[in-house]
């Protein structure tokens, strides 16, 4: 079954989650998001973050929503929340499998059905949350790059592993950046120099302004 399409649905409730979710960081967390114009309207897009806490997906995609509603991915342990999956996939969430041995191919489809249908997919590369450490980015980014053709926005989140404690969270946008296919045919050492480039180009966001 294809993922559901938010940003031709526009599903009624989802449009008052993501006002409650960014409510409730304007008067907690203070939050600023900067440079949300650098989203383009429509076309497949691939929305590439950092991930430092639990708070990271509702700040990140109900800001996203204020222009386009994105899909996104999401352990499939939620899906089997009743009635939490029921919602996940009616709003357009993605199963993935993170202990599946090779990957999940169920998710990469479901993915790159999202972006050909000219979607919004919004994508943590670290595959987890950091909590202060540097991980090695997955290769995923890079091969959906390659595989839709969908540019990647680059978006650095600041200070939510504190939004438990109240402290004022960030959202800042960055540049656009294309997979190019490599001269050499080397897709496997391109993907791993793209995706890390793309964490690269996340890390180099300042939270100045």
């Amino acid at each position: 079954m294809p993922p559901a399409s938010p940003h031709e649905e526009r599903p009624l409730l989802l449009l008052f989650v993501y006002a409650f979710f960014r409510t409730f960081f304007r008067l907690f967390n203070r939050i600023e998001v900067i440079g949300l114009e650098k989203l383009p309207s429509d076309g497949p897009l691939i929305v590439a973050s950092n991930h430092l806490s639990n708070a990271d997906p509702p700040a990140l995609l109900s800001h996203v929503a204020l222009v386009r509603l994105p899909n996104v991915i999401a352990k499939r342990e939620l899906f089997d929340i009743w009635p939490v999956g029921y919602f996940l996939k009616s709003w357009g969430a993605i199963p993935v499998d993170r202990a599946r041995e090779g990957g999940d191919l169920g998710a990469l489809r479901g993915c790159l059905t999202a972006l050909k249908r000219g979607g919004c997919l919004s994508i943590f590369p670290e595959g987890t949350r950091a909590k202060g450490r540097v991980l090695k980015p997955k290769a995923g980014v890079a091969l959906l790059a390659h595989k839709s053709g969908a540019p990647v926005l680059c978006v650095r989140i600041f200070n939510s592993e504190n939004f438990l404690k109240l402290g004022k969270i960030t959202i800042k946008y960055g540049g656009i950046r294309r997979f190019e296919p490599p001269a050499d045919g080397d897709l496997k050492a391109a993907y791993t120099r793209f995706s890390e480039t793309i964490m690269s180009d996340i890390f180099s966001i300042t939270e100045e302004q």
